[in-house]
């Protein structure tokens, strides 16, 4: 019968981050130990154990991976469960099968085979036949399964193909998902040419602009035809004045003169600033006669008006299209003519303003006599008007295109997908009968073919078989052991095993009533039976099967712990292999005499060691599978093996090299101090009694008591300078408080 020879890979798998199995490590054998400390990975390995026969792991995360190699030499991961059958005692074994809570278990059924032959074989055809059944539900299963990572690939190759080429037009993050919707509305095959492919992919790769603000005069048009009709107006008026004709005649002169009357009247003097001479009467009188209030307010109704064409004309000149390079390209050059003409119009525009403004001013030195000015001569702003509605036309273009974009890009897109799925479309069809066909022999397979007597299907071949069993089976017998051998292991009759009233499972009872407050030690040692006596049912053959046992003797007494030992020699007899995992340095000790007896028989033996690394720099930790330490078959007792490591360390700077001393000088110490203060107190009390320099006592307990528990924050730098100083003060310690002790522990090692 096969055997498991190796783990070749195991990653993400709790502890185990990424652990393969190296050339120099012995491969399993019939009977394999493996010795680690506690919290090393044991039941989690363990748990990988139970995991190859397709079992759930708690608290393992289920995105892991596994590769397990066979002595045929077949490779096995976890997709697919190993053919060996395997049985694993451990924590999730003992809360799976005895609920301590209820004091009960479930139950074994013993086949008494002597008692119906004939239905046995029955039964034997049957569960031949059931695993008939059950392989080819494998087969289709994975049939099945691989179809469906078939088409599920292909989704996803030709979802991101589609979600590069449309850039998101489609949806955000094109995926599978959306590809297999699409899919099934897809009626038949799509398929686009080359160049329309290379058409519609340059179109919606094209990035769609903004919308654009059309150039606008605002209220430029009203406003002109306003100063235009005020200035006619103004032009036409007079007022009556005696015209100095000098003044008349020289604008500037008339302005000079006009300022300066304003200021003799202002500070009433007829002494002329200028020139220092009087301002005779006469002159007053002439020139006030030229300047008179009317004249004033029609001067001042020109300023006014010039201001408002100054205005007028920077509004013109602040009237600018946007730049070329907001449009699309293939409506840029339009668009530049015409800028270029809304730019010649304006020009004219603003220099007929100018010239507006001209006539208007020469007003101030013609308040007399009416000025008519010709239409033609005024400002037209129609043009540029005109110039500017083309302009827009253009931008009207452009912003038609931008708001139907999103509508042909989707349309656009539409079509590369439904292309890019054509692709797939026979493939696709052809993989979903593939499934359903699966599906259907699945379901045949499972529920059977109707009316057909002889193909009944699973789940009424498993029925028939359950009740079949039903009438050969003894569970009063499997009790019965139970029973007798608690009693053997634990060397006293007070607890027992004791059916149901409907037969579903056991009772644990003590003194004939339910068994309350078990200790530790008991409820392991019930559990550890169960699962012995369990080995020995129906469905399972020692013989052709793997055992897997993790620290069977935890919170064991000594005796205790000799009687595991001694039964699990016994049940372990003819097995097809074994895998023994503990902690405890004795049970490795009685052990490992075992197994070296039985390679004195000729059996394969293989040991084996669970070791840590440690990462500081993402403060994390890995297990992985070593040989045996040397040292730890050596030595005959725990004690001496702990001395030697704590007598031989030496720091070489880093945690890895510090992180288990702790454990192991608390271990130590306490062994220590047992028996050197044989009193009824704890490590502390005890380190009290010896006299030792005090500072170290505390530095000693503080190390041994902190760092050897969990705390949560972290790998701390810190312990590697402390750790190398409290070794040294725990020998100190030692030998000066028991130095002839210290002395023959240093020749033991």
């Amino acid at each position: 019968m096969a055997t498991l020879k190796k783990i070749s890979k195991l990653k993400k798998f709790g502890v185990y981050e990424n652990f393969s199995w190296t050339p120099n490590l012995p491969e399993f054998k019939q009977y394999n130990l493996i010795y680690g400390w506690n919290g090393t990975g044991k039941t989690t390995l363990s748990r990988l154990f139970s995991s190859l026969n397709g079992e759930n792991c708690p608290k393992i995360d289920s995105n892991y991976e596994y590769s397990v190699l066979d002595s045929d030499g077949n490779n096995h991961d976890q997709n697919q469960n190993f053919p060996i059958p395997i049985r694993v005692f451990n924590s999730d074994f003992i809360d799976a099968n005895v609920d301590f809570s209820s004091q009960s278990s479930k139950t074994i059924s013993i086949i008494l085979g002597e008692e119906s032959g004939k239905l046995l074989k029955t039964i034997e055809n049957d569960e031949n036949y059931l695993k008939e059944i059950k392989q080819s539900i494998t087969d289709k299963t994975t049939s099945k399964k691989n179809a469906s990572k078939n088409k599920d690939d292909k989704f996803t190759e030709i979802a991101k193909m589609i979600g590069q080429v449309t850039q998101g037009a489609i949806v955000r993050n094109y995926n599978r998902t959306k590809a297999q919707k699409s899919f099934d509305s897809l009626n038949k095959k799509e398929l686009l040419s080359d160049d329309e492919l290379d058409s519609l992919s340059s179109s919606v790769s094209q990035e769609v602009m903004p919308v654009l603000n059309e150039l606008s005069l605002g209220n430029l048009v009203e406003e002109l035809k306003v100063y235009k009709n005020n200035a006619k107006s103004l032009l036409e008026k007079t007022v009556e004045s005696i015209i100095i004709k000098r003044l008349k005649d020289n604008q500037d002169i008339s302005d000079w003169v006009e300022t300066g009357l304003s200021l003799h009247e202002k500070y009433d003097t007829d002494i002329c600033e200028f020139c220092g001479g009087v301002i005779s009467k006469d002159r007053l009188l002439g020139l006030t006669a030229h300047f008179n209030k009317a004249d004033a307010q029609l001067k001042t109704g020109v300023d006014d008006l010039l201001e408002s064409l100054r205005k007028l004309y920077r509004n013109i000149e602040q009237v600018q299209p946007i730049d070329q390079m907001n449009l699309y390209k293939e409506l840029r050059s339009d668009y530049k003519t015409e800028t270029g003409k809304v730019a010649s119009e304006k020009k004219k525009l603003l220099e007929s303003v100018k010239n507006f403004a001209e006539v208007i001013k020469s007003k101030k030195s013609n308040t007399t006599v009416p000025i008519s000015i010709k239409e033609k001569e005024q400002p037209n702003i129609s043009k540029l008007s005109d110039e500017i509605d083309s302009l827009n036309l253009i931008i009207v273009s452009h912003n038609n295109k931008t708001e139907n974009f999103k509508t042909q890009r989707e349309i656009n897109s539409q079509k590369i997908e439904n292309h890019y799925l054509s692709t797939i479309y026979d493939e696709v069809k052809n993989l979903k009968n593939e499934i359903e066909t699966s599906e259907n022999e699945i379901n045949n397979l499972n529920d059977g073919i109707e009316g057909d007597k002889v193909k009944i299907g699973k789940v009424a071949l498993e029925k028939r078989i359950a009740n079949n069993k039903e009438k050969v089976s003894s569970l009063q017998k499997a009790c019965g052991m139970l029973t007798s051998n608690i009693r053997d292991f634990l060397g006293r009759d007070e607890i027992e095993f004791k059916l149901n009233e409907d037969n579903t499972a056991y009772l644990l009872l003590r003194n004939g009533e339910p068994a309350k407050n078990l200790s530790d030690g008991e409820r392991n040692a019930i559990a550890f039976i169960f699962f012995l006596t369990q080995l020995k049912d129906e469905n399972f053959d020692i013989k052709n099967g793997i055992v897997v046992i993790d620290d069977p003797i935890s919170s064991l007494d000594a005796n205790s712990q000799f009687q595991a030992f001694a039964f699990l020699k016994t049940a372990m007899s003819d097995v097809n292999q074994l895998i023994l995992l503990t902690h405890n340095f004795e049970f490795l000790k009685l052990t490992l005499y075992w197994m070296k007896g039985l390679e004195k028989q000729g059996k394969k033996t293989s040991f084996l060691m669970i070791k840590n690394k440690y990462s500081v720099k993402d403060n994390s930790r890995s297990a992985y599978l070593d040989k045996l330490d040397k040292s730890l078959i050596k030595f005959e007792s725990e004690y001496h093996y702990l001395f030697n490591v704590v007598y031989n360390y030496e720091s070489d700077g880093t945690i890895e090299n510090a992180y288990i001393m702790p454990n192991i000088a608390r271990k130590l110490l306490d062994s220590f101090l047992m028996f050197r203060v044989p009193k009824n107190c704890d490590t502390y009390n005890r380190l009290r009694e010896l006299d030792f320099d005090e500072n170290k006592k505390a530095a000693i307990y503080k190390f041994v008591n902190d760092q050897s528990h969990i705390t949560g924050s972290g790998f701390d730098p810190a312990l590697v300078p402390e750790t190398q100083k409290n070794v040294n003060y725990i020998l100190e310690l030692m030998e000066s408080t028991f130095q002839e002790h210290y002395n023959y522990l240093k020749e033991s090692i």
